[in-house]
């Protein structure tokens, strides 16, 4: 009986470390928003400046991270991010400081979070598969969806029966505990009775990317200079930005259209199993269609659905239009993180990848706070809603460019099938 590939264990890892930190801080923040809010007198643009700080925090810290995970040893930097991560939701739980909590969504929270979640597992994915690249972030990404099913309702329910401080109090303690505990798990990279199987058959199969053990990560300055880095991260970048937004707009949108909390929270939970559907649909293609032709596909297609969103004002078409874009949305980011390491390597990815957050940040630091000012403004999102639609016809343009742009010039680095 042959033995199970070490990898699949670090996806499903990373699959469960993504439910559990995703589905309690960016899915969750649409259940503070009303009871932070009441309590402490905000506006909605003045509530999602807690997004823009972090957005600002991830900008700052994930290009420092992601060079630290390509020379050090992935395990220390998970085990102290999740430290930091647990001690910044209890934090924010106890401030009673515009100020230390304005500290803690800046520095300590994006500092837990991508160290312990999105940045670091994503690294050693990219390290442990390049035949079946892109199924395996798919597989992983399935946990960014099961966060919002699982996760976000738990954390619902405790602030509606425990009020959100000791919501945050829990959740910072619990997470915390489990994260180191999973640390135990992590492996580096594959040894040498690590053996990937092949990956299925691509039309336009590309030489594959050169093993981890060549070289270290490219330059700052080579990827900087490189196109195809801008033309993928700028169209990912906007595409996120828009996510970002919407996720977090869905269960206000549903409260102001009269639907109790419940239904309101399970949107969030449509959404997710939508994106549960669209990756298990993206494992069984994602290596077997070119990357920048299925994302420009996926922009287009985020388009049109919101064009549909100003015209859902009831709970059944708000359940389709939730269920639409998980579908949509859910298949962004592991093909964008599998389109970056195919074009720059795993050796680099961890650099690459944390040099996209910033574009990342940007962006959505610009959706969050339209989207505030829009309703401030007018009361409701439409306008918000038409305007992501042109977003996200740019970006796919953006994103089919890149099969145009020439590779990065470095030997270290070649591109891998399915690229």
């Amino acid at each position: 009986m042959s033995r199970i590939y070490y990898g699949w264990r670090v996806v499903a890892l990373a699959m469960l470390i993504y439910m559990l930190v995703i589905g309690a801080t960016f899915s969750a923040f649409g259940l503070f928003v009303h009871p932070v809010s009441a309590e402490l007198g905000l506006s909605r643009a003045e509530m999602n400046t807690a997004l823009i700080l972090m957005n600002l925090g991830n900008a700052a810290v994930a290009p420092i991270l992601g060079r630290l995970l390509d020379r050090f040893p992935v395990k220390w930097v998970f085990l102290t991010c999740a430290i930091v991560l647990g001690a910044s939701l209890a934090l924010l739980g106890l401030s009673q400081s515009v100020w230390l909590s304005s500290f803690v969504l800046a520095v300590m929270l994006p500092i837990g979070y991508l160290g312990a979640s999105s940045l670091t597992m994503s690294v050693l994915v990219a390290r442990w598969f390049t035949a079946q690249r892109g199924r395996a972030m798919a597989l992983s990404g399935i946990g960014m969806a099961l966060g919002g099913v699982t996760v976000t309702p738990i954390v619902g329910l405790l602030i509606e029966g425990q009020g959100w401080r000791t919501a945050l109090l829990i959740m910072g303690a619990a997470l915390g505990a489990v994260l180191v505990l999973l640390a135990v798990l992590l492996r580096e990279r594959p040894g040498p009775n690590d053996i990937e199987q092949p990956g299925p058959a691509t039309p336009a199969a590309m030489p594959a990317a050169p093993p981890l053990a060549q070289g270290g990560p490219a330059s700052l300055g080579s990827i900087l200079r490189s196109a195809q880095f801008w033309s993928i991260g700028l169209s990912g970048a906007a595409a996120l930005g828009v996510v970002q937004i919407i996720g977090i707009t869905l269960i206000p949108l549903g409260r102001e259209s009269g639907l109790t909390m419940i239904q309101a929270t399970s949107l969030i939970s449509v959404m997710g199993g939508g994106a549960i559907v669209g990756a298990l649909l993206l494992s069984v293609f994602a290596d077997k269609i070119d990357r920048i032709v299925l994302l420009t596909v996926l922009l287009l297609l985020g388009g049109a659905l919101n064009a549909i969103l100003p015209y859902a004002h009831d709970y059944l078409p708000l359940v389709v239009a939730a269920a639409l874009l998980g579908i949509t949305t859910g298949s962004l980011p592991p093909v964008f993180m599998a389109l970056l390491a195919d074009r720059f390597g795993a050796s680099s990815f961890g650099t690459v990848r944390g040099l996209t957050m910033p574009l990342i940040a940007a962006m959505g630091m610009i959706a969050v706070r339209f989207g505030g000012e829009v309703f401030d403004r007018t009361g409701g999102y439409d306008v918000m809603f038409n305007v992501f639609v042109v977003v996200q016809i740019v970006a796919a343009g953006l994103m089919f460019a890149t099969r145009f742009a020439a590779p990065i010039k470095t030997s270290q680095v070649a591109a891998s099938p399915a690229s």
